[in-house]
C-alpha cells in the first residue's frame, strides 16, 4: 500500500531534475516530475548533482556530470535480498529479536526512517505487517518503485503486500496517528562507517540529496512518546547513543546494534 502525503524534504544545495530514459517514458517522468514538486527536462545539465531517470525497467538516479556513475535504483529483487529474505528466521534476525514481538501477534510496527526500506522488507518477510514513513520524496519515489516491481514477482508479492509506505513526517504523522504503535523503528542517517563501496555508494547519495538526520534527536523523543511498548534504534556499533538517554538493553551485531528502549 502507498500513501503519498507531502512532497517535501530535500537537500536544497543539490540540484536533482527528472527526465526520461526514452520517449516512451515521457508521459512516466512529466507525472513524477509534477507530483513530486520538481523540473522535468529531456536533457539533464551537465552540472546538474543528479537526474532521476524514468527507465522502462526501473527508477534510478544517476549523475550527468559523472560518465562513469551508473544509475542507482533499489531492487527488493536482488540475489542478496532473495537470499537474505528466505535464510531470515524469528531467531537469527537481530532486528526481529528487537522487535521483541511475534508476527502471529500481529503488532503495529512503524519504521519511521524508512529509507532504501530493506529492514522493513527483511520485517514483513518473517511475516511482520510494517508502516512505513519516508519524508524524502526521492527516496520515496524510489522505494515505491522498487515496491512496485517486488509486487509483481510470486516470491515477493506476499511481502510488499504487509508493507504500507507513507511520504510523510514521521514526527506529524506519529503525533497525529489515533492509534498507538506497539514499537516504532529507527535508522537515523549518520556519517557511514562502513568500508563495502556499494554501501559507500548508497550512503553518499542518500547524504548528499536528504542530509544528515538533523532532529533524529526530536524524533526519538516523540516516539518515545508515542509507542505502546518499545523504541528501536539502530546504531553504528561503536557509535554512542542517540540520547543521553540509557537504552533498557543492546544487541549488537558484527557492524551495527539496536539499541531498545522500553516505555
Amino acid at each position: 500500500m502507498i500513501e503519498a502525503q507531502l512532497p517535501f524534504h530535500i537537500n536544497k544545495r543539490v540540484i536533482v531534475n527528472i527526465t526520461a530514459y526514452s520517449p516512451e517514458q515521457t508521459s512516466t517522468a512529466m507525472q513524477l516530475a509534477d507530483e513530486l514538486d520538481f523540473i522535468f527536462t529531456s536533457t539533464p545539465a551537465a552540472s546538474d548533482d543528479y537526474s532521476l531517470i524514468a527507465h522502462p525497467c526501473y527508477l534510478g538516479l544517476y549523475k550527468p556530470k559523472d560518465k562513469t556513475f551508473k544509475p542507482f535504483y533499489i531492487d527488493l529483487l536482488s540475489g542478496s535480498m532473495r537470499y537474505r529474505s528466505t535464510q531470515a528466521g524469528l531467531k537469527k534476525e537481530l532486528l526481529a529479536r528487537a522487535i521483541g514481538i511475534k508476527p502471529k501477534d500481529n503488532p503495529m510496527i512503524v519504521d519511521a526512517t524508512t529509507g532504501l526500506g530493506r529492514d522493513s522488507f527483511i520485517l514483513a518477510s518473517l511475516g511482520f505487517h510494517i508502516t512505513m514513513l519516508e519524508r524524502s520524496p526521492i527516496a520515496f519515489a524510489l522505494l515505491r518503485d522498487a515496491m512496485h516491481r517486488a509486487s509483481t514477482d510470486p516470491h515477493t508479492a506476499d511481502i510488499i503486500a504487509r508493507m504500507k509506505l507513507v511520504h510523510t513526517d514521521a514526527q506529524t504523522w506519529l503525533t497525529k496517528e489515533s492509534t498507538k504503535p506497539q514499537v516504532i523503528y529507527l535508522d537515523p542517517m549518520f556519517p557511514a562507517r562502513q568500508k563495502s563501496a556499494l554501501v559507500k555508494k548508497e550512503m553518499v547519495i542518500l547524504q548528499e540529496l536528504i542530509g544528515k538526520d538533523a532532529d533524529a534527536d526530536q524524533l526519538f523523543d516523540t516516539a518515545l512518546t508515542c509507542a505502546s511498548k518499545r523504541v528501536v534504534v539502530k546504531r553504528p556499533r561503536l557509535a554512542p547513543n542517540i540520547s543521553e538517554l540509557a537504552p533498557n538493553f543492546t544487541l549488537t551485531g558484527r557492524s551495527s546494534r539496536f539499541d531498545i528502549y522500553t516505555v
